[in-house]
């Protein structure tokens, strides 16, 4: 079984035409393909299938074999993997996913990187809680007490996410990571989000139009970016913070440009092919 690996701001998938129908054990596949030890390594793994609904169908499954409905940086790896490989012959198309039917459209071309533009939908209800979840090994980062409350904005984009943000802009994206590192399980398996677990994004303002994100995935942990959770560290920060409507969201990985129409949203970025391989047995 051929596979294309593809990575956005960091976010890695392995890609496969499954337009045949012939892959039929996905999540055992994609549990297996993702694992970065014993198999190809990834965040997550993507078939791409024939749709009636759409011009084309993206099937995502976690790194730990679960489904997801939507995955940001995942649909513009995927936009570049049916173009590239002409499953879909044009620069502007419609994908069904879990989450309904995105919009996605291809700005900038080369056999390596593209330019990707996706419609990701309306940003969620937003809720607020606070948690005080365990850190990670029970050991607390600095500067932070035992026991500390998090204000959480809770919202939905696709898949649920948990924004919290870190208002020591000097600390910069090490303390977030830390922070996701931390304390990212925990928030994910808290009480409050029991029914489907929960992304977690550790957000930090630069100014109206910039932010931090650190985020930890659910069902893959912690990674170098997450294009829904980018999305939603941007909506939160829109309506929490006063930001504009372009906001740039830095990652570790890389980077993304959210944009606003009313409660539309939208994301812009970078979808790079890294790897061409074939994985034996499946």
């Amino acid at each position: 079984m051929d596979f294309f690996k593809y990575q956005g701001a960091g976010n890695d998938f392995a890609i496969v035409d499954n337009m045949d129908l012939s892959i039929t054990n996905r999540p055992v596949l994609a549990n297996h393909i993702c694992d970065r030890h014993f198999g190809v390594g990834a965040d997550g793994f993507i078939a791409a299938e024939p749709s009636k609904k759409a011009d084309i169908k993206m099937a995502y499954y976690n790194a730990d074999g679960t489904e997801a409905g939507m995955c940001g940086n995942g649909i513009r790896c995927f936009a570049k993997f049916v173009k590239d490989r002409k499953i879909v012959n044009k620069d502007e198309f419609t994908v069904e996913t879990g989450d309904g039917i995105k919009t996605v459209e291809i700005l900038e071309s080369s056999t390596r990187a593209s330019v990707v533009k996706v419609d990701m939908g309306e940003v969620g209800d937003m809720r607020e809680l606070k948690l005080k979840p365990s850190p990670r090994y029970g050991i607390t980062p600095p500067g932070f007490r035992e026991g500390q409350e998090f204000d959480v904005v809770f919202t939905h984009l696709g898949v649920p996410h948990a924004v919290i943000f870190h208002d020591q802009i000097g600390d910069g994206m090490n303390a977030l990571d830390q922070l996701a590192l931390t304390y990212g399980d925990s928030v994910e398996h808290a009480p409050a989000f029991a029914l489907d677990g929960t992304n977690v994004n550790f957000v930090c303002v630069v100014n109206d139009s910039h932010v931090l994100c650190s985020t930890w995935e659910r069902g893959a942990g912690k990674t170098l970016a997450c294009g829904t959770g980018a999305c939603s560290a941007a909506a939160v920060s829109r309506a929490y913070k006063k930001l504009g409507d372009s906001i740039k969201v830095t990652m570790p990985g890389g980077e993304v440009v959210v944009t606003f129409d009313g409660n539309q949203v939208f994301m812009q970025g970078r979808a790079v092919l890294t790897f061409v391989g074939s994985a034996p047995g499946f």
